[in-house]
């Protein structure tokens, strides 16, 4: 899709990926910019008949794509440079800086683990993503998001790189990045929702902040320094008089500056949350048509008011 000035949409390119596209995301790093990251995922039915008590295992099936962007090329400008079959792709996001000068990208998939790639180039404009860590958190349950500290961009030298993770089980699972190894270490898991917990995002402005929304409609903030209970728990996402309601923030919760937070319910506002008042709405937008809803929100580069949707389902 391209913008104008005048926000209008057009679609550049259809791109037939063969399982379904679950996310997707441009690579922020200067000089990659153009390289485009898009993971899937799939139900595959058991190649025998399923036990009749249901205990058959569900194959889930991934596959992650790397694709080239070229303004020059304007039949086509997304080429597809790399696929890589994998299990099923729930989220990933490249980190926002170089480390060691590489460029890396993250992965939660559905056995449970997190995984590191990194950004290779074979010959010039030619990249290929080389796996080169991969931490199993849970293999009885899905990895279902995570988040890097470094959204902030500038990073102070004696920072340490962290990655926030969430799980269908509910949990949050911290890990630190050795630069060094390149190798992925857990730091702490903790219960944080009642059911799944789509989303988790650090507060890049205090990377010792972490905020999660699950299917129990809450959306939490913690302290990683003092874990045991939450700092604080908004029940806003709530359907007006139900106990049961839409799932909170659902496959994003995106911080743009240290208070502004874009938190999409289902089905149909996106409220603003302020982080400072713990997450107090501060407005909202209702501009979906009728029928779909919005499962990620994702903030302009070029924009520091507003939120852009990234994701519809129906």
């Amino acid at each position: 899709m391209a913008g104008s000035r005048t926000g209008v949409l057009r679609a550049l390119q259809a791109v037939d990926t063969e399982l379904t596209a679950d996310s997707v995301e441009w690579c922020p790093v200067e000089g990659c910019q153009h390289l485009l990251a898009c993971g899937t995922y799939q139900l595959r039915a058991p190649k025998d008949q399923p036990a009749p008590d249901g205990s058959e295992p569900q194959v889930r099936l991934g596959r992650l794509y790397l694709f080239s962007f070229s303004e020059d090329n304007t039949a086509k400008p997304l080429l597809e440079v790399q696929r890589r079959d994998s299990s099923a792709v729930l989220d990933m996001k490249w980190c926002h800086i170089p480390v060691s000068g590489h460029v890396l990208l993250g992965l939660a998939n559905a056995s449970g683990s997190v995984e590191l790639l990194r950004l290779m180039e074979c010959e010039k404009n030619s990249y290929t993503l080389q796996l080169i860590s991969s931490l199993a958190l849970d293999e009885s349950c899905l990895s279902l998001s995570l988040d890097w500290s470094t959204g902030k961009s500038v990073r102070a030298r004696e920072q340490p790189l962290k990655i926030i993770s969430s799980d269908s089980k509910g949990q949050l699972h911290l890990l630190l990045l050795s630069e060094g190894a390149a190798q992925l270490q857990l730091l702490a898991s903790w219960p944080a929702h009642h059911f799944e917990a789509w989303i988790a995002a650090f507060n890049y402005w205090q990377t010792e902040l972490v905020y999660s929304g699950g299917d129990d409609c809450l959306l939490r903030g913690w302290d990683t320094r003092m874990l045991g209970k939450p700092v604080f728990t908004s029940k806003r996402y709530l359907a007006p008089g139900s106990e049961e309601a839409w799932v909170c923030p659902l496959r994003a919760l995106v911080l743009r500056d240290s208070h502004v937070l874009g938190c999409p319910p289902l089905p149909t506002d996106t409220p603003w949350a302020c982080a400072a008042s713990r997450a107090a709405p501060i407005g909202s937008t209702s501009w979906l048509p009728e029928g779909e809803a919005l499962e990620q929100v994702c903030w302009s580069a070029s924009l520091s008011s507003s939120p852009q949707s990234s994701k519809l389902s129906p």
